[in-house]
């Protein structure tokens, strides 16, 4: 029940680099912080940004580039209200905002009394004349890719969606009316508040140069912003406007994965809307080779000034944010004091923090009430980490055994199944533990294996209907899921897909579908997760109605079934329907009478009779529930769990906790269970026990409401 969609992609990529050693700076500090928790809210999201082109916005943006082609001020100066009422209901951040100050200063550059067109700050010149010159030429540009406004012909799906990406990200980055929710004055105010400290820095994840040149001029003619950016297209941009402006003290840099690529001492480093994703999305490892990239440049004394995103009671910024406290205590564990903490505006704090080396930093002190919950952190571990789309991080020895296994699915070559058997033996101890590789392995098993071994492996009837699935068309869906996920293929995008978003965000919620069907139904799954534990462990008897919230195509669904026999019950929920109409096809080949599978929101479930549950069952999905979901979305699911549930009824949730250095982790996600315990307690369930059913599995058991017995 995978409930996130891609997050857009971050203008700083940090690479994975397994066992890497932490930054020098994490042994200086050693006493352990207790943070407060803040009751039944998150103290992360990492949620998708609503970003899709409805009807009304198209209807808007044609409005808009027809004005604009035929120049009439009066339909320009129309669709410019029609963006603001937009604008409204949009997410906060969005690029209805930016269209509105574009269209408004279209209509200004056509009054020659107007003062603000005589006075525009410099990168706000720069924003104006590369969307509005040449008779608009980018700005309608980016209404026929993102609305298919005007007569637009697309020729190369490929090309269509990186450069309308880029449109898309220069008109939000740069947009000047940005300082309305990122207070970006008081932003510059604290910066300057570090003069004469301060003359060298580090604009990281700069983008198209929009801090980089406000902390040039803020700090003086003397100063140095190196403008950091792994995207060399958004770094070229800058380094035009730079040349074009006569922008001084401004130094565009391509950066790469494994360094930032800036050889001098800097005396700060700036961070903008990056430093959730450091935390909750990034790898350990990536993390800690960020933080060591960024000791090497950062002189002893230098600061490290991090804006990020409020929770702001469930309207953040690009509905993501990060707690205060929990940065400040990661930061503290690498080495960083705190300075100076401030809550800007509703959507935004900053902090102001020192590389306290040689000496240890002090500690934080936070803020709490007694009612406060609080977590140990003594480490610069997360204590969420979600990590990317994939479920683990490509290696080259992935994709070579991927290329293996599908010479042995198109050439039936049998020599390259067992090779690839052979190499995932190797890399399952060390790179991918409970993921997709044991699932692989079994199919260039039964790809290489006798008759008599093939009736073996399939005897299960789930393994048998895996593998029919997988199979289905001369391997059609596996050989399109491994093409994908190893990129195997030159990338094609179709015209359809490229044009319209719905139609792009099918075809991702179809991949990931395929990706969660190889993992959850992986024949191999209880030789690593020791499913049967769980179960045993489970307060479930014959006759008993469970929910098995997060379903997914049913792996638990039909163990439940097996366990509650015929006079219990099993509802099975899911948000997709693929794995839903899944589960139904094999209860109804099977003729399995007492399940019943049914295509659940984001925001709850219903079963036919409220407060009739036994136990609601959720494996892998709670980190997903605390970290990526809305609160309203959250609130939803754990009413629906609530009603469901009779008195005393159990909320049983498997899920996986981080790990020693050295071990490998399930996959990457995980969520400290004393985040889900002071939750759930805030929701009003009673924790009853925990299991560690293996070093990256444990089992929490909860209940809620006196029982009847």
């Amino acid at each position: 029940m995978r409930v996130f969609k891609c997050m857009r992609r971050s203008v700083l990529v940090v690479p994975m680099m397994i066992g890497l050693a932490l930054s020098p700076l994490a042994s200086l500090a050693s006493q352990a912080l207790e943070v407060p928790l803040s009751g039944h809210r998150s103290m992360i999201r990492l949620g998708a940004i609503p970003n899709p082109a409805a009807e009304d916005a198209r209807a808007v943006a044609q409005g808009l580039f027809d004005a604009l082609e035929q120049k009439d001020p009066a339909r320009v100066s129309k669709a410019m209200g029609q963006l603001q009422a937009l604008a409204k209901t949009e997410n906060v951040g969005g690029g209805n905002s930016a269209m509105q100050w574009l269209a408004r200063a279209w209509l200004e550059s056509r009054d020659a009394e107007s003062e603000l067109a005589r006075t525009r700050p410099v990168m706000e010149q720069a924003y104006f004349d590369y969307f509005l010159a040449d008779d608009a030429k980018h700005l309608k540009e980016y209404l026929q890719r993102k609305y298919r406004a005007g007569d637009f012909t697309l020729k190369d799906p490929e090309t269509h969606l990186v450069r309308g990406t880029f449109l898309e990200d220069m008109l939000m980055f740069n947009n000047p009316m940005r300082s309305d929710w990122d207070a970006t004055e008081r932003v510059l105010e604290i910066v300057a508040d570090l003069k004469p400290q301060v003359r060298r820095v580090i604009d990281l994840g700069a983008g198209f140069g929009y801090f980089s040149q406000k902390l040039a001029e803020t700090l003086g003619p003397e100063s140095i912003v190196h403008a950091v950016d792994t995207q060399k297209d958004y770094v070229e941009q800058l380094r035009q406007f730079v040349k074009q402006y006569n922008i001084e003290g401004v130094r565009p840099v391509v950066s790469t994965p494994e360094d930032i690529n800036v050889q001098e001492e800097t005396d700060l480093v700036f961070i903008a809307s990056l430093y959730h994703v450091l935390y909750g999305w990034s790898q350990p490892g990536q993390r800690n080779a960020f933080m060591e990239t960024l000791n090497k440049t950062l002189r002893p004394g230098g600061y490290l000034v991090v804006l990020d995103n409020r929770d702001n009671d469930g309207v953040s910024l690009h509905n993501s944010f990060l707690s205060k406290d929990f940065a400040i205590a990661q930061l503290y564990f690498y080495g960083f004091e705190l300075v100076r903490s401030e809550d800007l505006s509703p959507y935004r704090y900053a902090l102001v923090l020192k590389k306290a080396a040689p000496e240890p930093p002090k500690q934080p002190v936070f803020t709490q009430s007694e009612q406060s919950a609080l977590i140990r952190v003594d480490s610069s571990d997360s204590v969420v980490h979600i990590g990317s789309l994939d479920s683990f991080d490509i290696t080259p020895s992935g994709v070579a055994a991927a290329k293996l296994l599908m010479r042995a699915l198109n050439d039936s070559d049998m020599q390259s199944a067992r090779a690839a058997i052979d190499l995932y033996e190797n890399l399952i101890p060390s790179e991918n533990f409970g993921g997709e590789y044991t699932a692989l392995q079994w199919v260039a098993q039964y790809l290489a294996g006798s008759e008599e071994t093939r009736q073996s492996m399939t005897e299960d009837p789930l393994s048998a209907e895996f593998l029919a699935y997988l199979a289905e068309d001369d391997y059609a869906p596996l050989k399109l899921y491994v093409e994908k996920k190893y990129k195997l293929a030159a990338p094609q995008v179709s015209v359809e897909e490229a044009l319209d978003e719905k139609t792009r965000e099918i075809g991702i919620i179809r991949r990931q579908a395929l990706e969660d069907f190889i993992l959850f139904n992986n024949p191999r799954r209880e030789s690593w997760e020791k499913s049967s534990k769980i179960l045993d462990a489970l307060p479930l008897s014959s006759g008993d109605t469970v929910v098995d919230l997060g379903s997914g195509p049913g792996y638990f669904s039909f163990k439940f079934a097996d366990k509650v026999g015929p006079e219990g019950q099993v509802h099975a929920f899911d948000t997709k329907d693929s794995h839903i109409d899944y589960l139904n096809s094999l209860t109804k080949k099977w003729e399995i009478g007492n399940i019943r599978a049914s295509v659940s929101s984001t925001e709850g479930f219903e079963i036919p009779q409220p407060g009739s549950a036994d136990m609601v069952f959720m494996c892998s999905l709670y980190h997903i529930l605390y970290a990526v979901s809305s609160q309203t979305e959250r609130d939803g699911m754990i009413a629906s769990t609530i009603k469901a549930l009779k008195p005393g009824g159990r909320f049983a949730i498997v899920d996986n906790g981080p790990v020693d250095q050295g071990k490998l982790p399930y996959h990457g996600p995980y969520i400290r269970q004393e985040l889900i315990r002071a939750q759930l307690e805030a929701y009003g369930f009673k924790f009853e026990s925990i299991e560690q059913v293996i070093p990256q599995r444990y089992l929490m058991v909860f209940s809620h409401g006196a029982s009847a017995n």
